[in-house]
């Protein structure tokens, strides 16, 4: 009998300390965490995103309150949008473990086509991930590194051109000698903030709609401009460890 009771005893205990094994697991799981978050989503298919972010500790597309803008491309479907960052740029930038979740606000651009982080001044440089989820799959982009004091981001509206051609225009900005910079974001969007196209770029030009050098189309399908109508172009110049550079804003009309 006091066999038999032992045996129970011992399973009772052995339940139960598996039981409280798997629970401590479950809660020491923190969502604000990036490296605990993945291991929550653990199920679904890593895959990346298009993220990179530009501004400086004053002003940055009239916004003086978040003068860091954490701008991404969102897939279609897209949920679940957070952004991560770290305390600074000496931690292993690798490691999803050293990357807290920070509250910010969200801004949709080109009518939710692309979206941005709302980020106030800081006064360290850091490292920021952005995630979303969509169907079976966690999106997170390749770590972003925020400098607004070492590299703000400069305005080179004035040295960039729009040539009008009907509906093919040219915009050039040959001029700008910044050697961060590796790739060029072209935006064009009508006069309701609708995309039209968006297309990146190694040179120093591009012509619309010409993708003969173009090394990632974003554009919806079919893009086209309808001649006499007015149009904004948007230029980011981005560097290898995704920070704007360099910006420009122009309007310009696919003349007749």
């Amino acid at each position: 009998m006091k066999t038999k009771l032992t045996s129970q005893v011992f399973l009772f205990v052995a339940i139960a300390f598996a039981f409280s094994a798997c629970k401590k697991d479950t809660v020491e799981l923190d969502m604000n965490n990036l490296n605990d978050y993945v291991e929550f989503n653990n199920k679904l298919v890593l895959d990346d995103l298009i993220s990179c972010a530009g501004g400086n500790n004053t002003e940055f597309m009239g916004d003086t309150q978040n003068p860091i803008s954490v701008f991404f491309y969102p897939d279609a479907g897209a949920t679940d949008f957070r952004y991560f960052e770290t305390t600074d740029v000496s931690v292993d930038k690798s490691n999803y473990a050293n990357y807290t979740q920070v509250d910010l606000g969200l801004t949709p651009l080109f009518n939710g086509t692309m979206m941005k982080f709302d980020h106030p001044a800081i006064t360290t440089e850091r490292w920021g991930v952005v995630t979303y989820r969509t169907e079976g799959k966690l999106h997170i982009c390749n770590p972003v590194r925020l400098k607004p004091s070492s590299a703000p981001t400069s305005d080179i509206s004035s040295i960039t051109t729009v040539t009008e051609n009907g509906t093919t225009p040219a915009f050039d900005w040959t001029p700008e000698n910044e050697p961060s910079n590796v790739i060029y974001f072209s935006i064009v969007a009508d006069n309701a903030n609708n995309l039209i196209s968006g297309v990146y770029t190694y040179d120093k030009f591009w012509t619309f709609y010409d993708l003969s050098n173009v090394v990632l189309n974003v554009s919806p399908p079919n893009p086209s401009l309808t001649s006499g109508d007015s149009y904004n172009y948007t230029l980011m110049g981005v560097s290898e460890d995704n920070w704007v550079h360099t910006m420009a804003m122009q309007s310009f009309v696919a003349t007749p």
